[in-house]
């Protein structure tokens, strides 16, 4: 009986706690916290095993791609850092409920100046020296002052990859290099928000006669990449696909093996059958079943990051994509693609608007016929979607206090509660117990811890959807 009673009283608690929820919820982003987050299955969790999705944008750290060489030049490093940490600012001031930064490694900081290059896919200018001197000079420091206003931050290496990569080509050895480097710094490694993107932009992959390869080759090669940052570290990885990171049907076979894998995804409107300025019509359907053939692949096994993305009338001259927002459902590529991400439930994503655009975005002006203003492109659509994700697929922050009492050798300890449980409520379900405590975290006065031994105990994600209403 008392049995019973215990159960119908945790009901009743988790029942007046679902209440209280949704209205606390709303403010989960204010000092929202960063905890370390790991790969679980197709997803990204916390610590305490919430599923969690990013959203954010991109930086880039050269004159050109900050206003055309007009803030500042002449490899000035405080002009630099001023500059862009200002923009980071400015976005957050304007509203932005951005959670992640792609932080490019750009090579004007790692080329040898006077070198002539063809392009950012040439890294025969390449100096390691300077790229050791700027990763500390430029680049660790946008890092921390990111982290610092909230932003997870994945690493792109310097430039592009060239048309065609071959396993142990010289770019596979210019990545070996690069990323054992970045994964050995003291900062970097294992630090709990800082991701790689292993590279940007693979189009082909051949064997070293020039014939054609596949997956099968390409995992060899990020194989080899991930395998030399484990050498090193844990921080999460993600990988690119073929076709400009468009294409990853292969690694279904072939997957990255390894801890903390995901992917890392570029998508603009008309790839994948979506809709763009040139194919105005285009529906959902299409483009979903261009997704499904060419990214579900891995979304099926791991978490995707769209590490670039974006649209908007080719009429404002103001981004990558040309397309419109449209309705999901229906015609249009920016509200189709959300709505293919949430569908997904393992999709992290970005816009690559120039971050000076999104610093200037004010949501209260009216909707007009501006970049900024136009509903049918990026910013206005994107500003709305992200204030909606900042209330779910947050991380939320550890415990200040974690309980063991399994010393790991057959013997166990008296543990040290510090924190508020007075006469825990505690109920069987299946194999697992849960008990009820009154730490606030989660929802006033009720927090659900879950434990296999009644010794060791976690917390409880999704409870509601785990607990069966016939425990043993």
């Amino acid at each position: 009986m008392k049995f019973l009673f215990m159960k119908k009283k945790l009901y009743v608690f988790i029942w007046l706690a679902m209440l209280l929820y949704p209205a606390l919820d709303t403010f989960a982003w204010q000092g929202m916290a960063m905890p370390r987050l790991h790969v679980d299955g197709r997803y990204f969790k916390d610590g305490q095993g919430n599923v969690v999705n990013l959203h954010g944008f991109a930086q880039t750290y050269s004159p050109w791609f900050n206003e055309r060489g007009t803030k500042w030049n002449n490899y000035d490093v405080n002009g630099c850092l001023t500059y862009n940490q200002g923009l980071i600012d400015k976005i957050m001031a304007a509203g932005w409920k951005m959670n992640f930064v792609r932080l490019h490694m750009d090579p004007y900081w790692s080329n040898t100046p006077g070198i002539p290059t063809t392009g950012e896919n040439d890294i025969s200018a390449f100096s390691m020296d300077r790229f050791k001197t700027y990763l500390q000079s430029v680049f660790i420091p946008m890092a921390k002052y990111a982290i610092s206003k909230g932003l997870y931050v994945i690493m792109r290496p310097p430039g592009v990859c060239p048309g065609t990569i071959t396993v142990g080509d010289a770019y596979n050895q210019y990545l070996l290099k690069v990323w054992s480097w970045v994964s050995a710094d003291p900062y970097i490694k294992n630090h709990p928000n800082i991701m790689f993107e292993l590279a940007n932009e693979p189009v082909t992959i051949t064997n070293a006669d020039g014939s054609a390869a596949g997956f099968k080759e390409l995992n060899q090669f990020f194989q080899s990449v991930t395998d030399t940052i484990r050498k090193n570290c844990n921080n999460i990885v993600l990988v690119p696909g073929l076709g400009w990171q468009g294409n990853f049907t292969g690694f279904a076979d072939y997957p990255i093996k390894g801890e903390n894998i995901g992917y890392a995804v570029h998508c603009y409107p008309g790839w994948m059958n979506s809709g763009s300025e040139d194919t105005p019509n285009v529906t959902y359907q299409p483009f979903k079943d261009g997704w499904d053939r060419q990214i579900k692949p891995v979304s099926d096994f791991a978490p995707v990051v769209v590490t670039e993305m974006d649209w908007a009338p080719q009429v404002y001259n103001a981004s990558w994509g040309k397309g419109i927002t449209g309705t999901a459902g229906g015609v249009g590529f920016g509200a189709n693609f959300n709505k293919i991400a949430d569908e997904s439930g393992n999709v992290s994503y970005l816009i690559f608007t120039t971050p000076e655009l999104l610093a200037q975005y004010e949501d209260k002006a009216a909707d007009g016929t501006t970049f900024l203003t136009d509903p049918e492109a990026c910013p206005r659509a994107a500003y709305r979607w992200y204030q909606e994700y900042a209330t779910r697929d947050y991380p939320h922050p550890e415990f200040a206090y974690q309980s063991m009492a399994d010393q790991g050798n057959g013997t166990y300890k008296n543990p040290i509660i510090k924190a508020d449980f007075p006469d825990p409520d505690v109920v069987r379900v299946g194999d697992t117990y849960y008990m009820v405590t009154t730490t606030m975290h989660h929802f006033p006065g009720c927090t659900l811890l879950k434990s296999k031994d009644l010794v060791n105990w976690e917390y409880c994600a999704n409870p509601l959807a785990k607990m069966s209403s016939n425990p043993i």
